[in-house]
């Protein structure tokens, strides 16, 4: 018997504009399913078949990223089924937005997965192999943006900068600084986590301290921070060549469990 949404409803079909209505309502069903706790569902189920195809959407990823945010407050210690359920739809998701450079999705998955656990195991530990943390145009792009709807949400004056005064221009420019500090120091601790090699982290801070306006004590905290450089040549590249075979044979069994592709 094929798998059902929860609570008897009929899953929304799913056409070719799949408009955004349809991935929220679909999206609901199946993380609620999820989070449940009940039966896991199955991989040959038509329920499964349109996840599928939602997660090849955009619209598809950034609302199961959202449903599954919603639900962080209510449910951050997992069960062992629902954590191993989380770890293979995140693996996918995260796979597909590489792929597709869906940079939002991608960013707020990063931080789910340090938030959901399952005992002392937290998810992002499942995901270390995947291939995105290696992609340093991701973590470039995600860091960005998360500066940018930083500085957005906490903007507490609209003015136009040539219109403020002296004071709002001080507190502006604080403002900036700091955020883009606390964001930088949480990006390399992220990094570090998900093993991305010393070397590339380090780039990334140098080409990031560029941009900044950072004070001389921000950026030796950030530097303290850092990990040493690798001395030893061409061992990042064996790493990644590592990360690249784990990656494609995890793939490769994932794509037979979810029958996906």
């Amino acid at each position: 018997m094929e798998d059902a949404p929860p609570g008897g409803q009929t899953a929304p079909p799913l056409c070719a504009c799949a408009p955004p209505a349809s991935c929220a309502a679909f999206m609901e069903q199946y993380v609620t399913r999820i989070f449940s706790g009940g039966e896991p569902i199955s991989p040959y189920s038509t329920f499964r078949e349109q996840y599928n195809r939602y997660c090849q959407l955009e619209c598809g990823r950034r609302e199961f990223a959202r449903q599954c945010t919603t639900l962080r407050a209510q449910q951050r210690e997992l069960s062992e089924s629902v954590f191993l359920q989380l770890v293979a739809n995140f693996a996918t998701i995260l796979h597909l937005c590489e792929q597709d450079d869906d940079i939002k999705a991608a960013k707020v998955l990063l931080v789910l997965s340090f938030t959901f656990r399952c005992e002392e195991r937290f998810l992002y530990q499942d995901l270390v192999h995947l291939t995105i943390w290696r992609n340093m145009r991701f973590w470039e792009a995600a860091f960005l943006y998360s500066v940018h709807t930083e500085r957005k949400s906490r903007s507490q004056d609209n003015t136009c900068f040539r219109d403020q005064t002296p004071d709002q221009r001080e507190d502006s420019a604080e403002l900036q600084k700091n955020t883009f500090f606390g964001h930088l120091s949480s990006f390399i601790t992220n990094m570090i986590a998900f093993g991305v090699p010393a070397n590339d982290i380090i780039a990334f801070r140098d080409k990031m301290f560029v941009m900044s306006e950072l004070d001389p004590e921000q950026i030796e905290m950030i530097k303290q921070l850092s990990p040493p450089p690798c001395k030893v040549e061409n061992d990042d590249n064996l790493i990644y060549e590592r990360f690249k075979k784990r990656s494609k044979s995890f793939f490769t069994t994932l794509s037979k469990t979810l029958q996906f592709g």
